[in-house]
């Protein structure tokens, strides 16, 4: 039978290995067609909200930084796969019925899968990869000092992903670094990194845990399996369940899931000091999954910790991932999540152009939201070199513009732009973005145009210039009205930043 409660997960991608940062159409393409919310509805999720946040001082900081880096490893590194879902088939079966003789081959070879290589995984190959899970030259600080100076204010590191395989020596469940690697704790040498290179220490934890769910849960994708529910829940081996589980035995599997959920997370609260950020990603799926460990008692632990909504359904701030649908400024906290590549962890593919990325970044900026910017580490515990070369960009751009995203707000009430805008004291920043057609990499960018900008209500400004070569800029002021032309020789391939002056007040 079919554990009561148990939440089913989605397919995730197994990609073939390409030099870091290869080009691959078929690879960038088929990524973003994954559809968030029902992997989200699938590991717990649903409409999850900031009613509140908290005001104490030590947590101020959030809403200010702006940039964060969000660090997904794992054992899924061993095969630079995409984290935690290549083990999960089924999501060809969502939207129709199929045969038994067709969902059989689904299984082996899923539809969803790139480069022509089939998604066969299963879960206890995947946590095979545990036993070479060798990371020896791990050194965040060389991480956290590139993030550092490419203007990233916080990280969040991937604690433990739903793959259920935890950095830490755990006293809670086995499959962590107890069991490898020579239990070596690797959540102590990054949050000392951080503290190091001046960065607020997040970490993210998952409760669904596929590992320990491994003799209960059905790794048959879950929309799929509402399609087709006359289809055997699947084991571990990608084959049909055959045992059952009495009620005493759920209810004792419930319990000891409850009790991992609390302790790990305990653990990571008290063995490291100060904790600027916790963020989950789904909930146990058991009764009393999303209250076995209490809004209350994390800041009981944890005092100053800014708490996202993607456990308990609401805490300090809303998050949106993949897609940012906001198209006003955040009433209160607010993130969003994506990637570098299009994976969350260390795959062999292309890096979205920096233009991209850093429109991504402004536009959120101009909404009062974080941009929460997703890269994966190696199997070795290293950055590939594209990283460190994408960061560097970054920090050029930052060095001449990040005035006008560090520290800045949305526009006052009342003044509009025809393009992203900020605010820091008597400046306004115009951010002209650059333009891509049919993909997000620098093959698809378009040659840049000349740009009108248009900020309303507004004073005569006093002075307005292109940050990025400090040239004054020729403008029309009427009406209340500032009219800029911003010509296309002067474009780059970058975000191009213009700062308007206005008279003091």
């Amino acid at each position: 039978m079919r554990f009561p409660g148990l939440l089913l997960l989605v397919v995730g991608l197994f990609m073939g290995v390409l030099p870091c940062g290869a080009a691959d159409s078929t690879a960038s393409k088929s990524s973003e067609q994954k559809p968030v919310a029902a992997e989200h509805s699938d590991i717990g999720l649903g409409k999850e909200t900031a009613t509140s946040h908290t005001t104490h001082p030590d947590a101020q900081w959030y809403p200010q930084d702006g940039l964060g880096l969000f660090i997904h490893w794992g054992i899924a590194s061993v095969k630079a796969l995409n984290i935690s879902w290549p083990m999960i088939p089924g999501r060809a079966l969502a939207t129709r019925k199929v045969s038994a003789e067709e969902r059989e081959r689904i299984i082996r070879e899923d539809d969803y899968n790139l480069n022509g290589r089939p998604n066969s995984i299963t879960p206890n190959q995947y946590w095979e990869m545990a036993k070479d899970f060798k990371p020896d030259k791990y050194d965040p600080d060389k991480w956290l000092k590139a993030a550092k100076q490419a203007g990233f204010a916080y990280a969040v590191l991937t604690t433990r992903h739903h793959e259920g395989f935890a950095l830490w020596p755990s006293k809670y469940g086995d499959f962590d670094t107890k069991n490898y690697f020579g239990g070596v704790d690797l959540i102590k040498p990054y949050v000392e990194a951080c503290r190091r290179n001046g960065i607020k220490v997040g970490f993210y934890y998952s409760p669904p845990n596929w590992y320990f769910e491994r003799d209960y849960k059905d790794f048959m994708y879950g929309r799929g399996h509402n399609m087709n529910p006359e289809f055997p829940p699947l084991g571990p081996d990608l084959k049909p369940r055959t045992t059952t589980h009495t009620r005493e035995e759920i209810l004792k599997h419930q319990s000891a899931y409850e009790e991992m959920v609390r302790g790990q997370v305990e653990e990571l609260l008290t063995r490291y000091g100060k904790i600027d950020l916790l963020w989950f990603d789904g909930r146990p799926p058991t009764p009393n999954g999303r209250n076995c460990i209490t809004i209350e008692r994390i800041r009981e632990l944890q005092p100053g910790i800014v708490i996202n909504p993607r456990m308990h359904g609401h805490r300090d701030f809303i998050t949106y991932e993949r897609k940012l649908t906001a198209d006003k400024v955040a009433d209160g906290w607010a993130e969003y999540c994506n990637t570098w590549t299009s994976s969350w962890s260390h795959q062999n593919i292309p890096f979205r152009a920096n233009g991209f990325v850093l429109s991504q970044y402004v536009q959120c900026r101009s909404l009062g939201i974080n941009y929460l910017l997703g890269v994966g580490p190696m199997a070795s515990g290293e950055f590939c070199d594209d990283i460190y070369k994408n960061m560097d960009v970054v920090a050029g751009w930052m060095k001449t513009n990040g005035v006008a995203v560090k520290g800045a707000h949305p526009l006052p009430t009342g003044e509009s732009a025809n393009v992203p805008a900020t605010t820091s004291g008597n400046s306004r920043f115009l951010f002209a973005r650059p333009n891509f057609e049919g993909g997000e990499y620098d093959r698809n960018l378009v040659p840049a145009k000349e740009q009108t900008l248009v900020l309303k209500n507004i004073p005569r400004p006093a002075k307005v210039k292109l940050l990025g070569t400090g040239d004054d800029l020729k403008f029309d002021w009427s009406e209340k009205v500032l009219t800029v032309q911003l010509p296309a020789a002067k474009r780059t391939k970058l975000v191009d930043v213009v700062q308007v002056d206005l008279p003091s007040r």
